[in-house]
């Protein structure tokens, strides 16, 4: 059978290309033709279709004793008989499970998202926009994502760090997950721009690649949530970032004097430098960046310093 799986995290997608652990839809999956059961590893082969059946089974039973008497031999011969009956019924039980595995993994994995036991919910996204109010599942900056988003996608079309816009989406994603503390909301649009490397004479090339960058912000008030780039240049990477950081200091009032960004982009390329990650927590940014074989991925989200001070205190 062929399964979509997200080509970021290599977890299968549902049917409308949705990635539960990268919560974006995809929208290249890759489709791998497999043979395994769902609870099996990749390199484990798939369970052979003829099971064993209960009539091949044998017994491996004593040989007679002819000391012992015809009572109990013959109580001897009811308890195989119970013995090989009960086994009989379990190998069946075993086979229909078998069956049931397999029919789940072929007709219904596709649409199954996975949610069910965590109360997962979708919202209309009418009714979100109607009701104006915030999501409770982000932290969200002062800051406009909507007008963020536009200065970005700008930035990249113009920007010269050989990439070539291959498109321009928005999509928008609004649910409610239950948790131990209640109901938590999340209202998620998402502007992406992906991207295509040019070759070496400047043109795009025309092997497809999965390259993005990422806006996320409330679809009910527009603040803005994250910002997230997956990219194998290096130098693409770090500029994007710099220019996602000072366009949100700026919209959230942030003075160039108490500015965080010249000590994040000093750790930021130091790490990239040594080809390893890094969690960097500066001003109201939160920022996670994952070094890959061959892509670099970074995450922003909202850092309350003063929240993180009364923890300290």
């Amino acid at each position: 059978m062929v399964k979509k799986i997200c080509p970021v995290c290599d977890l299968p997608v549902n049917e409308v290309n949705y990635c539960p652990r990268c919560r974006r839809v995809v929208k290249k999956p890759i489709s791998w033709e497999v043979n395994y059961l769902l609870n099996e590893k990749r390199n484990q082969q798939a369970m052979p279709a003829d099971l064993p059946q209960a009539g091949r089974l044998t017994l491996n039973q004593p040989a007679a004793n002819p000391s012992v008497t015809g009572k109990r031999q013959s109580n001897t011969l009811l308890f195989i008989l119970i013995l090989a009956f009960a086994i009989v019924i379990m190998a069946g039980v075993i086979f229909s499970c078998a069956v049931y595995s397999v029919a789940f993994d072929e007709n219904d994995y596709e649409t199954a998202t996975g949610y069910d036991d965590y109360g997962y919910r979708d919202l209309d996204e009418t009714e979100v926009i109607a009701a104006g109010e915030r999501c409770s599942g982000f932290d969200h900056f002062e800051a406009d994502g909507r007008g963020i988003a536009d200065s970005m996608a700008q930035f990249l079309e113009k920007g010269d760090y050989g990439y070539h816009i291959s498109s321009n989406e928005t999509y928008s994603d609004n649910y409610e997950m239950n948790e131990d503390s209640g109901p938590v909301t999340y209202y998620e649009t998402v502007e992406s721009v992906y991207l295509i490397p040019n070759t070496a004479d400047g043109e795009s090339s025309d092997e497809e690649e999965y390259e993005y960058v990422d806006i996320n912000y409330d679809t009910a008030t527009g603040e803005l949530h994250r910002y997230v780039s997956y990219l194998g240049n290096q130098e693409a990477s770090l500029a994007y970032l710099e220019q996602f950081l000072m366009l949100t200091e700026a919209a959230c009032g942030i003075q160039t004097e108490q500015s965080s960004i010249p000590s994040i982009m000093e750790q930021a390329q130091s790490r990239l430098n040594q080809q390893e990650g890094a969690y960097i927590l500066e001003g109201i940014f939160d920022i996670n960046l994952y070094f890959y074989e061959d892509r670099i991925q970074i995450y922003v989200s909202y850092n309350n310093p003063e929240a993180v001070k009364n923890q300290e205190t």
